[in-house]
């Protein structure tokens, strides 16, 4: 096992002191010992010992995991039960296998961005045919056969991607201040081009020179958290070599998962070549925003109404990411920018989590959705695509009146050109 892992599983669970802190902020820690981020270290221990057998149960408790990095941002000890998690399930896929649908997806699907669009095409011809995405559809009944709630929000699939919008290189709005590879990542490449176009956008007002090679793939993120570190090497792999071709002086994302695995995960988790020079040059829009502007480009847009920040977990314990956005949304919105108590909690999105455990998920988004009604906040604003369409749906599910947007759609708003 240990040569599939970048890192060493046995010093991360043998530094545990057993004191519980870890506990207390897992989103998923259901008061059952079984399910704190201490067991599953405790599991893991068991199994390098030879006292148990990797199985179900084992993969069952590994999966309860969001990788939202509390529990690693809390232990005194240095642990990180999250990588232990994501260890247990390298293990699990290195003795029994891959889900053939996830295989499928994770080594010809992502690897293959415009095979990935087509098909994506096909279930958007679906959505239009039977007007599923309407909440009163009768059709929606079906839904829960496929593992979905009846209520589910259905973001719009099959609309044109990101890089079939736009070239591969594209000249600022005016002079050439510094140049910047853009990594929009899937969710804003297939599901939500106009966050992409509003980072663009973003970065051409501050004289950047934007490259978006076409031929970019999934970061890994959704893969090595399945397990298939294999795939995952694979992945990043071709984007280094792409990136390293590029020869920019800035690496942009606007999604705190594909910017903390760039910047650590490639490294760290699975030990890439090349991935440390990448990791130098990597940054989230917010970051580069922050270095650009001076605060004369921001117009007000207190008209819009009120509006928090909830802190993606990737962004801010991945990336160290908070106050650049919290920043720049103030000066945008004035007073009627405010804060959110426990905006660090996790929405329990976990990217492709909520799809394999709906009900744990919305379990987690309760707090969240709580908090934010609190807030007063007629608008939320997030760092991360996925957190965007967890909020979406939560708030759908809930009935609450309330809009979650993705950072750089508010930004690209408030931000003047040529000023």
């Amino acid at each position: 096992m240990q040569d599939k892992l970048a890192y060493r599983l046995d010093d991360l669970v043998a530094a545990c002191m057993k004191c519980g802190f870890c506990k207390a902020v897992c989103p998923l820690h259901s008061d059952i010992e079984t399910t704190s981020p201490r067991a599953k270290v405790r599991l893991a221990k068991a199994i390098m010992r030879g006292e148990l057998q990797v199985g179900t149960g084992v993969r069952y408790q590994m999966e309860r995991c969001l990788n939202c990095r509390a529990c690693a941002s809390e232990c005194p000890s240095g642990v990180e039960p999250n990588k232990v998690a994501l260890a247990m399930r390298a293990l699990y896929v290195e003795q029994f296998g891959m889900h053939p649908i996830k295989r499928l997806v994770f080594r010809v699907g992502l690897s293959r961005p415009r095979l990935m669009a087509w098909a994506l095409k096909g279930l958007g011809l679906i959505e239009q045919l039977t007007a599923i995405e309407l909440q009163n559809n009768p059709l929606r009944c079906v839904l829960p056969l496929v593992g979905l709630r009846q209520d589910k929000d259905l973001p719009t699939l099959g609309r044109r991607t990101l890089m079939s919008r736009i070239p591969e290189r594209i000249r600022p709005f005016g002079e050439i201040k510094t140049s910047v590879l853009y990594f929009p990542g899937c969710a804003i490449n297939f599901i939500y081009p106009e966050m992409g176009l509003a980072t663009v956008s973003i970065l051409r007002k501050l004289g950047a020179e934007v490259v978006l090679p076409h031929n970019l793939v999934c970061c890994s993120t959704p893969v090595f958290n399945s397990g298939d570190l294999d795939a995952a090497r694979a992945l990043a792999s071709r984007n280094i070599e792409i990136m390293l071709g590029a020869n920019v002086e800035t690496i942009v994302t606007s999604c705190g998962s594909c910017g903390l695995t760039i910047k650590h995960e490639w490294a760290d988790t699975l030990g890439v070549q090349g991935a440390d020079t990448i990791s130098r040059k990597a940054m989230d829009i917010t970051e580069f925003v922050a270095q650009y502007f001076q605060e004369r480009m921001l117009k007000r847009l207190d008209s819009l109404g009120v509006v928090t920040y909830h802190d993606s977990c990737h962004l801010r314990r991945g990336m160290g990411v908070q106050s650049e956005p919290r920043y720049l949304l103030a000066a945008a919105f004035g007073n009627h920018f405010v804060g959110m108590e426990q905006a660090d909690r996790c929405c329990g999105g976990g990217g492709t989590f909520s799809i394999f455990h709906p009900e744990l998920s919305q379990d987690v988004a309760e707090l969240k959705v709580q908090r934010v009604i609190e807030s007063g906040a007629s608008i939320v604003a997030a760092g991360c695509p996925a957190c965007v369409m967890q909020l979406r749906d939560s708030f759908i599910h809930r009935r609450v009146n309330c809009k979650a947007v993705h950072t750089v759609e508010i930004i690209d708003q408030a931000l003047l050109s040529g000023v």
